[in-house]
Parts: structure tokens; sequence; C-alpha cells
């Protein structure tokens, strides 16, 4: 393939001038139904017009260096998906949820004002920070090598569903973790189908016959068997409920489709980032299937995803797609559809990354605990003036979800907290107690005495795998 399209995204540009740039996003995030979390509001019971972005954030957000695959979990990543979210469903209606004059002011609130477009001038700067390490150059593939790619990505993505459900299963957190996994791909699903629709109804799929088209459906999958382990796990309220818990990576996978989406120069990109996605999809269903038949919701012949036939028909169509842009454009229309493809599989390497620290991290928490154990007494034995932050937080002081930039201990030292890090968690700490808080980790917590003060030795890196690993083999050696 001899075609070289444009560079998809590249931030570069914007370092010359980035204050201006980084005022505005400031501006677009004080809108008020970005405030900070109330205690009350670790879920927003079906509240569409609430996102807590941490707004406080933004002031030590530098954005002096794009987003790269070892820093996707980290805060500045977390806050630029969380805000182009918001951006992204400024298209999408929610209408009010009754008559009354409150829902309305809410409605006109959210969707009105300065807001739509502060979105349009924060969005190219945003997606150029979180998108541009998926970029980089590629092999050229033909027709042939990108319909093997597309397979090969729909089974690496069972297969991770298979072992991650062994290791739920291995940790006794299967209903816990199912509950985590649910949020990050049913509870995002429908930005993610509204991608897609908003660019079907602006015709940027008007070149493909509508059997052929990417969607994220499949036959024998339906919408009601997630919903039904959904329910089971406690996850059964409408999107964004449970917005304090999704991952960064999670968000980027329906942010890297709008954002193809609202450029009809990127509609040939998008066809390679809606099959990447609807491969996707269609592995969740692995997953699914084994929630439901662990928990005892269905029957054997019940769960009809039949996964080799659905990879040749998925297959079937993707060659399909690319035999008529080949037709219609060339190599340059087959390097853009690659292109998206290509960009959409990084993202899910990184995906997989985050969201397995983010799985094996709070499935066992207590293993946690001893290894926080493990690093107060080597602190005070080797390092008793490590860098640490202390806070002193009221009865109900909430700390919206968040991660940090390096390793940390909470330490409680007067009072006691409930910290969390899944919805339904509550690890509650007095005095004297102690978790370790990984790199990249989401997490947050709340206040639940009059008043409570707790430190976070920042601990160095090259203390943590060591001390890991020890308690982990403890561990095994005891069971």
């Amino acid at each position: 393939m001899s075609a070289n399209p444009e560079r998809l995204f590249d931030f570069s540009p914007y370092l010359e001038n980035l204050e201006p740039h980084r005022e505005l996003v400031k501006q677009f995030a004080a809108h008020e139904a970005f405030r900070s979390a109330d205690v009350e509001e670790l879920e927003l019971d079906e509240d569409f017009y609430r996102r807590p972005l941490r707004p406080e954030d933004l002031d030590y957000i530098k954005f002096k260096r794009a987003v790269t695959p070892d820093r996707i979990s980290l805060l500045p990543s977390l806050a630029a998906q969380r805000m182009l979210l918001c951006i992204n469903e400024l298209d999408v209606a929610r209408l009010p949820k009754d008559g009354s004059e409150k829902s309305f002011e809410e409605f006109h609130r959210f969707y009105g004002g300065d807001g739509r477009i502060l979105a349009a001038r924060v969005r190219p700067f945003l997606e150029n920070y979180v998108f541009s390490h998926l970029a980089e150059p590629s092999e050229a593939i033909d027709v042939d090598g990108c319909v093997s790619q597309l397979a090969d990505h729909l089974r690496n993505e069972a297969t991770e569903w298979n072992n991650l459900f062994e290791l739920l299963q291995y940790r006794d957190y299967v209903e816990e973790g199912l509950r985590f996994i649910l949020i990050q791909r049913w509870s995002l699903l429908p930005a993610k189908r509204a991608a897609l629709a908003k660019a079907a109804a602006a015709g940027f799929f008007d070149i493909l016959p509508e059997d052929i088209r990417p969607r994220l459906s499949v036959a024998g999958f339906e919408d009601a068997l997630i919903r039904k382990l959904a329910d089971k796990v406690g996850v059964s309220k409408r999107e964004h409920s449970y917005w304090q818990f999704y991952l960064s990576t999670s968000l980027a996978g329906g942010n890297l489709l709008h954002a193809f989406a609202a450029r009809p120069d990127r509609a040939l990109t998008l066809y390679g980032a809606a099959f990447a996605a609807e491969a996707e999809f269609i592995a969740f269903g692995c997953i699914v299937g084994q929630g439901l038949g662990r928990l005892g919701l269905i029957s054997g012949g019940e769960f009809g995803l039949d996964l080799p036939k659905t990879i040749e028909s998925i297959t079937r169509r993707f060659r399909s797609v690319l035999t008529e842009v080949e037709r219609l454009y060339g190599a340059r229309g087959l390097a853009e559809v690659a292109q998206g493809f290509v960009a959409a599989r990084r993202l899910a390497a990184c995906t997989w990354d985050d969201l397995l620290d983010q799985m094996r991290w709070i499935s066992a928490v207590d293993q946690y605990r001893d290894i926080a154990k493990s690093i107060s007494e080597r602190i005070e034995a080797e390092r008793p003036d490590i860098d640490r932050e202390t806070f002193v937080e009221p009865r109900e002081m909430c700390s919206t979800t968040h991660v940090h930039n390096d390793h940390r201990l909470v330490v409680i030292e007067s009072g006691d907290m409930v910290f969390w890090a899944n919805l339904g968690m509550k690890l509650r700490m007095k005095p004297g107690e102690m978790v370790f808080v990984p790199k990249g980790r989401l997490h947050g917590s709340s206040i639940e005495s009059d008043e409570c003060t707790y430190h976070q030795p920042i601990i160095p890196p090259e203390w943590i795998e060591p001390l890991v690993n020890e308690v982990q083999q403890r561990k095994a050696a005891a069971e």
C-alpha cells in the first residue's frame, strides 16, 4: 500500500501556545454540572446532567506532554477523557425527567449557555492531547491483511475476557468484578452507539449497503441478556449513574469513535475503528455468557453467541467494506480504513492493561493492606522523611474518584474513613490502618467521623515490585 494518509492526531502544534487552551479548558469545566461530587453522589441516580469532573485538578494539570501508553491511566488523561465525554454528549438529547421547573432548569443549563461554544473550542485540543499516541505510523496492509487482523483482534479480546473471568473466579470476586466490568462496557455502550448513529445520519456510511455496515449489536447476544446480568450485579441504572467508576481508557473507546464521527473527512477512518469496536463488543459476550452461567441466570443452551460463526460473519462484512472502498478510492481509501482500525486496536491494548491492573488491585485489596504495612515499616527504617501529603477533612467530605501519578499509601492518623474503588466497595479504615494505592488506580473516599487526618506517603517505584511479589508469595504459600 503506497498511499500515506495524513496523521490522525498531532498535539505538537499546541505546545507553543498552551496557556490559552488551558484557560479554555478551565472555563468549560467551571460549569455547575461538573463540580466535584458530594458524599451522596457516589451514584448519580440516572442524572444525565451531572458529571463530577474534579475541576480543581485543572489548576495543576499542565498539558505539557501528550498522553502516551504508559501515562494513559494517569490523572491528566482521566480528566481529559471525562471532559471529552461531556463535550460529545452535548449532542445527545436526554429530555427532562418530568415537568417540574427544577428539571427544566437543569435541562437548559446543561445544554445551553456558552458551554457548547467552549466545547467546540477545546475539543480539538483535548482529542489531540489524549489520542496522539494512537497515530504513530504502522505497517501497510492490504485487504487480506486487514481482515486477518480483525479476526485476530476478536480472538485476542475473547481470550482476554476468558482469562479475566478465571482470575475473578480464583479471587472469589465474580459478582463484584462483573459489576465493575459492566460499568465500563455496558454503561458506556450508549455513547459508542450514539457516535455510530450520528455518523450514519450524517451520511458517513452511504457508500455501504446497510447489511455490511459496522454495528454494535450481535445476533444471539441481545441487550436483554446483558441487562439481565447487570440487574443481578447491581448495575441497573441508566447512563451515566456510575460516572465515578469509569476508567480513563473505558471513556476513551467512545470518545475515539466520536472524534472520527464528528469529522466527515474521517469517515473512512471511522469504518476501521467501528469494526474494531464491533469485534470488542462481540468478544465482551464471552464474559457476559460466563457470568450469566456462573450466577445461574441462564440454562446451558440459552446463550446463543457462536464465536466462530460470528468471526466469520464480521470478517466477511469487513472484507466487503474494504473491497468496496478499494474499488472506489484505491490504495488511499484503504489506507484510511486501516488507519482507523490500527488506532482502535492500539487503544484496546491500553484498555486491557488498565482494566486488568484495576481488577488485580481491587480484587485483592486485603493483600494491598499487607503491602502497605510492609512499605510503612520500610519507610520508618530507611526513609522517615519521605515525601508525603497530609489532609485534614471534615465529616462527609467526599473525594471524587481520581487517580494519582505516583504510588501512595493512605494512612489514617485520626478519625474514620471509608475508601472505595468499585461500586459497592466500602473499605472502612480507622486510626493506624492503611492501604497501598498503586499509580493510576481509580479510587475515592469519604469521612465518617467529625474530622479525619490522614497521610499519603509517596512511594519510590523501585520499592513496589519486590514488596508486591513478597506479599503475594506469602499468601500463595498459606493457601
